[in-house]
């Protein structure tokens, strides 16, 4: 650059110099520019301006050919200049290029080893992501909390992730896995059916169920709180819980819910005996009452039977001294007061003492029967009205919500099998009913058989001894 501005410094004092004697010649010239007097002085006065011309254009040549010399001088240099500077640039041109091409190479490793450290994250993101979401879900969080927020930050993480954050990832799914098969016993809280905050200790089996004194609990992870239900399944898991609490044994009865809360929340809400008469309706009340009536009856056809038949069988043992507090002994009271010289007439009289006694035997045995048929009618009965129910919903309200539709197919459902309880308990009381009274007229026709037989023998031997005499 150096070269460059004195050859434009040159150049322009070359050019002032040119330029100023054209001036200095139109100054001088100016003078002579009066009219000559005569032709031989406007001769001379051409020819002193021609040869000053002249003279001028000489200075001008002579001055531009040392300029050109100087010039071409000054071009030499930067010529050499340039070739040592050609020479000095080709070997940096040459590192030049192979700093290139290494800076090339390092920027396309550069970009690979970037874009896996990015889908190192991407996966390290997902993973984190995918693990807090499902031990958020775990009962174990309930215990320990504070997992959720390391596992959120993980998850969240926008830079490469720290040895120690691929450590603390690794350790949460390992206590995960670990506390899967442990039944921890710790200190927590959770929420009673009314609403206040009960501390007390708690029993935690793996990661399927969470336990107290007061019964299950449930636990609910968008607060991480466990709460204490206000139905409890049945009474034979709540004793399990019970058991668990009041004993120090080793060896325990432990209820275990492998769909962590669901299985307990269904039977939770499982409907009491109660719940499921009131959803038969007022169908369902009247044939319990009908089964409830039928039982009594039942009953105490039963109790009565039995209480004759005990009679009836001392009766057997001492059929000579009949008593009236028995069928058979005032059947053998009436056959020993019947007078009559003809056997037919006898026994007429031995089957009339008999039947008298058969309605006292089979009291209340067709009201038994009755009951039995018409339990399943009633049944049939609330399962018409059930179903009209359930088409009145679906006509007003669509099939779309099947809830509507539940209240009609429950009464429905529950009469039907109310009745089919009642009928069948009535139909075995009926039939043993039934069993117990012909017993008792089995015996008592046995014993007027006997009783006749008894009379010919007395009348045959009677008419020989007459024939003898």
């Amino acid at each position: 650059m150096s070269l460059y501005k004195k050859l434009c410094t040159f150049s322009l004092i070359c050019g002032l110099a040119f330029i100023a004697p054209l001036n200095s010649a139109s100054v001088v010239a100016s003078p002579m520019d009066a009219a000559p007097d005569s032709l031989q002085a406007l001769l001379e006065q051409v020819k002193q301006q021609r040869q000053q011309e002249k003279n001028e254009l000489l200075q001008r040549e002579q001055r531009f050919k040392q300029a050109q010399k100087q010039q071409k001088i000054l071009l030499d240099q930067a010529r050499s200049e340039k070739l040592k500077h050609e020479r000095t640039l080709q070997p940096l041109q040459r590192e030049l290029e192979m700093g290139t091409q290494e800076l090339a190479a390092l920027r396309k490793d550069l970009q690979e080893k970037s874009q896996n450290l990015r889908d190192l994250q991407g996966a390290f993101n997902r993973i984190a992501g995918e693990v807090a979401a499902t031990l958020k879900q775990s009962m174990v969080s309930a215990e320990r909390p504070q997992r959720n927020a390391d596992l959120a930050r993980l998850a969240a993480l926008q830079t490469l992730p720290e040895i120690g954050d691929l450590e603390l990832l690794w350790l949460s799914m390992q206590d995960e896995m670990t506390e899967s098969a442990q039944i921890a016993q710790y200190r927590g809280e959770y929420v009673d059916a009314s609403g206040a905050i009960t501390t007390a200790e708690l029993t935690r089996v793996g990661l399927f169920t969470v336990f107290s004194r007061d019964g299950f609990l449930r636990y609910v992870p968008e607060s991480n709180e466990l709460l204490l239900p206000a139905r409890q399944p049945s009474a034979r898991y709540l004793d399990a819980v019970t058991n668990w609490s009041a004993s120090a044994s080793a060896m325990n009865v432990a209820v275990i819910d492998p769909t962590r809360g669901a299985l307990i929340n269904q039977l939770s809400h499982s409907p009491s005996v109660a719940e499921r008469v009131e959803q038969a309706g007022l169908i369902g009340v009247i044939i319990l009452a009908l089964g409830g009536l039928g039982a009594i009856v039942a009953l105490w056809r039963v109790c009565w039977l039995s209480w004759v038949s005990l009679k009836v069988n001392l009766q057997l043992k001492s059929v000579g001294t009949p008593s009236d507090k028995n069928p058979l002994g005032r059947v053998l009271i009436k056959a020993g007061g019947f007078s009559t010289d003809n056997d037919e007439n006898y026994q007429f009289k031995l089957d009339e003492a008999v039947l008298t006694e058969l309605p006292a035997l089979e009291r209340g045995q067709n009201f038994i029967k009755l009951l039995a048929a018409v339990a399943p009618l009633l049944g049939l009965l609330g399962t018409v009205t059930g179903m009209i129910l359930t088409f009145q919903s679906i006509s007003l309200f669509g099939n779309g919500d099947p809830k509507l539709m539940a209240g009609g197919i429950s009464q429905a459902l529950m009469t039907t099998v109310l009745g089919l309880v009642v009928a069948i308990p009535l139909l075995f009381s009926h039939s043993f009913v039934v069993s117990l009274s012909r017993s008792l007229v089995q015996r008592l026709d046995e014993q007027s058989a006997g009783l006749l037989v008894r009379r010919l023998e007395q009348v045959r031997a009677g008419s020989g001894r007459s024939g003898n005499d």
